[in-house]
């Protein structure tokens, strides 16, 4: 077998791209749905709690107030007007709605962490935040909260209101599904020695 000389012009020419630094590299987010969501319980302060708790013993007594009434207009059996029943009707609707807002608000209030999301849940009202907008997320050790920034203007920053004892598995868990977030943490001297310098 007779070996073919190959001369350099017959060669096409080949450039290799030269290869991009670490930083321009494209990070591929963790974007995978079928992964289970984890769900963080919002926790209420006291004050909220006790707010939450008046509010939805009012609605109750309003309830029964109207009961009270409606059975009261059957019993005497006098003729009552549109007006009155329209306003029992009133009545029962907002205070049922305004109870049913209140309850949900205290069982269904919580952060979802998806594979493509982070959905804050606040009794009926569902926001969602793409993982791929959150920039960071800081742990104010002094002040023990938790915030998480974001990218774009419209929604700068986000403080995650949960136990303080999950404020670990929160990061890991939100690390875990985008590695560009950084995660940042101050102390409470630092924290102190910012305050001072404003």
């Amino acid at each position: 077998m007779k070996r073919k000389k190959v001369y350099p012009s017959d060669a096409p020419e080949v450039i290799a791209p030269e290869l991009a630094g670490k930083s321009e590299l494209p990070v591929r987010a963790a974007d995978d749905s079928s992964r289970p969501v984890t769900r963080y319980k919002f926790r209420f302060s006291a004050l909220t709690r006790a707010v939450l708790f008046a509010g939805l013993a009012l609605c109750v007594a309003a309830i029964a107030l109207t009961t009270w009434q409606l059975f009261d207009l059957l019993r005497t059996g006098t003729n009552t007007s549109v007006l009155e029943w329209l306003k029992l009707g009133l009545m029962y609707l907002v205070s049922g709605a305004l109870g049913a807002l209140i309850v949900a608000v205290l069982l269904r209030s919580e952060y979802q962490l998806g594979g493509r999301n982070l959905t804050l849940v606040f009794g009926f009202i569902r926001t969602r935040y793409p993982l791929a907008a959150i920039r960071s997320v800081h742990l104010f050790k002094g002040a023990k909260k938790l915030v998480v920034y974001f990218e774009d203007e419209k929604n700068k920053y986000m403080a995650i209101v949960i136990r303080e004892s999950l404020y670990e598995t929160f990061v890991k868990d939100l690390l875990s599904r985008n590695e560009r977030i950084v995660f940042t943490f101050s102390t409470a001297e630092e924290e102190n020695e910012l305050k001072k310098k404003k």
